[in-house]
């Protein structure tokens, strides 16, 4: 067996090292001037909606139905809302997830590779767009309003954003338009949308690969969750005749019915029904359905259109 000497292996690390960082400071200074440079719209509206005037997205990560509704956080999510117990993921891995969610098909798309889906494909911020609501996404740790690429910690190396949990993204129709990418933001906006009281009426909110369970663990998620949504709940900028749809992408068992854990929250669920459960049939599709009967949107002729919405 051949080894080579400790003394040629040494120079070769550190030019290895050396290149990963001449990499990283090359990145950062590209991602900082992107920064200084792109649009950010914080749109708003009042539109009145027939059940809610607010909706929001929030979604984690691979858990089977059973384990989260085990979590004690999860549990103590599930006692301020409805538990949607027969709610069902449309496939998987995660990617056609997100994308059928807003554009009511998974567009062919069976995998998480990059996607980029034809610009005569139409998703729900194009109807939200017509009717005058107005919409924003909120991904945490992308690096700037509409970065379309994946993003890697520059210290860690973690995978913190990463753009198959975009579900926008993936879709042309939507990335060839600089304001619709203006409304694609990370969580810092979110917060100062938050304070200055311009949050949208419709909203997807992304986690990192951390906080949504991807990388890590259900309890990680919830906790992330419980932490995220409980100031929420009781502010006023946010709660504003809202709806609240937290659930995740799907089951970590491919073999399984993918029923994932769900939770409608917010104070567009009557308190009467805090803590209850509901054993309809929905899917991914629903929130679309939802989202396109509560403001009379129409929809666009794909699973939206025959799907259960929630109200």
């Amino acid at each position: 067996m051949f080894f080579l000497p400790v003394i040629a292996v040494l120079p070769c690390l550190a030019s290895i090292a050396s290149a990963q960082n001449q990499y990283t400071a090359t990145a950062s200074a590209s991602i900082a001037a992107a920064r200084a440079t792109a649009l950010t719209l914080s749109p708003t509206s009042y539109v009145r909606g027939k059940t809610f005037d607010r909706f929001v997205n929030i979604w984690l990560e691979n858990t089977d139905y059973d384990l989260a509704a085990a979590d004690p956080n999860m549990q103590a999510i599930a006692a301020q809302g409805i538990t949607l117990t027969n709610y069902k993921a449309i496939t998987h891995p995660s990617q056609p997830n997100y994308i059928a969610a807003v554009g009511g098909q998974t567009n062919w798309v069976i995998w998480d590779l990059w996607a980029n889906i034809h610009e005569s494909a139409l998703t729900i911020v194009h109807l939200l767009d017509a009717a005058n609501v107005s919409w924003s996404e909120y991904q945490e740790d992308l690096p700037y309003s509409g970065f379309e690429g994946n993003y890697v910690n520059q210290e860690t190396g973690a995978n913190d954003y990463v753009r198959k949990h975009n579900p926008l993204i993936s879709y042309d129709s939507v990335t060839s338009d600089l304001n619709k990418l203006a409304k694609m933001k990370n969580f810092t906006m979110f917060y100062e949308d938050l304070a200055a009281n311009k949050l949208p009426q419709w909203m997807f909110i992304t986690p990192n690969m951390t906080n949504d369970g991807h990388d890590t663990s259900v309890t990680t998620a919830a906790a992330w969750a419980n932490s995220f949504l409980t100031p929420l709940l009781s502010d006023s900028n946010f709660m504003n005749n809202t709806l609240v749809l937290l659930t995740f992408d799907e089951t970590a068992n491919y073999l399984s019915s993918n029923t994932v854990f769900s939770v409608l929250l917010g104070d567009a669920v009557d308190p009467s029904l805090h803590g209850t459960t509901n054993d309809t049939a929905y899917n991914h599709y629903s929130i679309m359905a939802t989202v396109e009967n509560n403001w009379n949107l129409g929809n666009l002729g794909q699973h939206d259109a025959t799907a259960t919405p929630f109200f």
